[in-house]
Order: structure tokens, then sequence, then C-alpha cells
């Protein structure tokens, strides 16, 4: 195992066990992440459970880029198709571009509370069990981000938030290689979430089993740096439920933010 410093967690098939999907994740993948030459970026916006194997499609009203300077674009091109929607934005100036899914809400349920632990009621027909204490409605809300660096990184792009639940980058995005990992914080509304549990998988073969799935959590203050063991794509996920804002449907929102990163030698 290669030695990290201290406070990082390493990434590795020997350091935690690799799991089963428990729900589709979405993702934004670029056809590449830095160039010093590019003029224009491809991506790909699906849910999947196997990572970066498209399966559904993301319709989302607020997918937008953010420039480098932070201010807000429309991609050049959207072309939904039914496992993926294709985007293509033109580099313009240097530095770091944001590539986002924006705020999507998603489906309605319902939850029971059974014997201490919530279950999700599928469909508008589920059967609340006798013995459930309490019902409520939740909504989904998720965000899916990338990052694509043209010449030399900037922040700007990194540090406006987008949605409530923020995946927050200490270490740029762009910049993560096997020596230095990974570091970033969860926040929510703007606070840090301690505990808060994180799921990372890495792209691997249409044959490789087990998959990588690693679960950490963020430490008190809601950072956590990650160190890897093998280059390659990544898909940094978090989920949370919470009250649902004032003048929602229902009443609790469940959240859930990914980013999309590359980890070079």
């Amino acid at each position: 195992m290669k030695c990290l410093k201290p406070g990082a967690l390493a990434l590795t098939a020997m350091t935690g066990l690799c799991l089963p999907a428990l729900a589709h994740t979405s993702y934004v993948l670029p056809n590449m992440f830095v160039t010093s030459e590019g003029n224009y970026v491809t991506l790909q916006a699906s849910f999947t459970e196997d990572v970066f194997v498209p399966e559904i499609a993301v319709a989302s009203d607020d997918y937008h880029v953010v420039l480098p300077d932070g201010s807000r674009d429309a991609y050049d091109s959207i072309t939904p198709l039914r496992e993926v929607v294709m985007l293509e934005e033109a580099l313009g100036g240097e530095g770091t571009y944001r590539f986002t899914t924006g705020v999507r809400l998603g489906r309605s349920s319902r939850k029971a509370l059974v014997e201490g632990e919530w279950k999700v009621l599928m469909g508008p027909d589920a059967v609340v069990p006798e013995n459930a204490t309490e019902v409520i409605t939740s909504q989904t809300e998720t965000v899916a981000d990338a990052y694509v660096t043209k010449g030399a990184p900037t922040w700007d792009a990194v540090t406006r938030p987008i949605g409530r639940l923020v995946i927050a980058p200490e270490t740029h995005p762009n910049e993560v290689f096997l020596d230095d990992g990974f570091a970033f914080r969860i926040l929510f509304d703007g606070a840090p979430l301690a505990a808060q549990s994180i799921e990372v998988k890495r792209e691997g073969g249409a044959y490789e089993e087990p998959k990588f799935v690693q679960h950490v959590e963020t430490d008190a203050d809601g950072a956590l740096t990650l160190g890897f063991d093998a280059p390659g794509k990544y898909l940094i996920m978090t989920r949370h439920a919470a009250d649902a804002p004032e003048g929602a449907d229902t009443d609790e929102r469940s959240y859930t933010t990914s980013l999309t990163l590359e980890v070079s030698r």
C-alpha cells in the first residue's frame, strides 16, 4: 500500500468492501479534462449503476456551463438520446470550466418509518406497513459536475456553489495526482457535514470483477482527503436527506451530488 500524508485515506482494492450500488447515480463525463490547445469539449450526461456506462438520460432544465470568470453560460449543443444526453461547448479563453446538469428535481415518493428505519414505498399503490409509525413524502434533487481546464487552472468556476449539497474541492479538480490525492469538503447550505458518507467508483472494463467501489466518511469538519493507488476516471458521490425547502410539494428532499475526476500519474 502506498504511503500518504497524515489524514489521507487510501483508495485501493484492499481497503474496503466492493459493494453493489443502491441506486442510479447521475454523472457528467467529458472527453478530456485538461487541454492546451483544444477548442471544443464533448460530454455525456446519464444515470448509471456501472460507472460511466450510460443507462438513463439525465433530463434537466438547468443544464449550464460555468466559465472561467465564474459567469454562467448555456451549452452550445444539447442532444438528448434515450440513454444519454450529449453536450458540446466551445472552449474560448484559458482557465477552468465547470460543466453541470444544474439542479434537477426528480421523482417523488413516500417513505415509512418502520422499527426505526425509513423504508421507501415504491409507486402510488404501495401499501404502508401496518407497523409504520410515520409516513412522509420525499423528492429527489440531483447535481452532477465535471471540470475541464484549458491552459492554466483557475478557481472561479470551482468555488461557485450549485445546489444545497456541495462537493467543495480544496485540491484543484484538474490537478489530482497519485502522489497528492484529492482534498475536499462536503457542505450543506454552506455548513460542513460531519461523518457524511461518500461513495467512490473507478471506471473499469466491461469484464472487471469485482467493480471498484469504496465507501468512506468525512471528518468532524466535513473534510476528506482521498489517496489513489491507480490512475483513471473516478466518480465521487454523496447523498443527504433534509427537510424540503419552504413551499415544496413534499416533506423531505433527498439530495445527491456527484463529481467526475481524472486522476493522473
